[in-house]
């Protein structure tokens, strides 16, 4: 059980080396290593008992607050690894979501598994409609002026969305799709 404090005193005056002076960590080294008395290290530097006592207490209370400091850093860093970790989560999750956007938006309407009816073909064909970003160049409040573009349409139109998983281009999407056209 010795070994092991005087390996932990060790450790934490040779982690505190460069914050204390030459004779601070003499005095240190001398008192937990060398194990001499307080008496012994005030002979060898020429003061009382009481001065290397005070100076044994400022040394310690420089030691526990570099151990702090230390402990304080190794939290900083788990926390710094973490966000660093998060933010790669994040940021792969962002190129993903761009590219899909893209990949959605270059979609040809005729390429999805959507059964659109007659009507709607005959909508796109005529607004000259052929992917889906074009589709969703169209402010959804719009539709509701163009000729044919009734209920069912609407109804349609929110299903294709749906279906196809693209709210996000579409501003407004979950608001408008509640209203009914007047």
């Amino acid at each position: 059980m010795k070994d092991v404090i005087a390996r932990t005193n060790r450790f934490y005056i040779e982690m505190s080396r460069k914050v204390l002076s030459e004779k601070e960590y003499d005095v240190l080294q001398n008192l937990l290593i060398e194990k001499m008395t307080l008496q012994e290290v005030a002979a060898i530097y020429g003061v009382t008992r009481e001065s290397v006592r005070q100076i044994y207490e400022r040394t310690y209370k420089k030691v526990k607050s570099v151990t702090q400091l230390l402990a304080e850093i190794e939290d900083y860093k788990l926390k710094l690894e973490q966000l660093k970790y998060e933010f790669k989560c994040e940021t792969q999750q962002i190129k993903k979501r761009k590219n899909k956007t893209e990949i959605d938006l270059n979609k040809m309407l005729y390429a999805s598994h959507f059964p659109f009816s007659k009507r709607m073909n005959s909508m796109f064909e005529v607004l000259d409609i052929q992917t889906i970003g074009q589709l969703a160049e169209i402010p959804l409040k719009s539709f509701v002026c163009f000729k044919g573009f009734k209920e069912l349409c609407k109804k349609e139109l929110i299903a294709f969305i749906e279906f196809e998983s693209i709210e996000h281009l579409f501003e407004g999407f979950s608001v408008w799709k509640t209203q009914p056209i007047q």
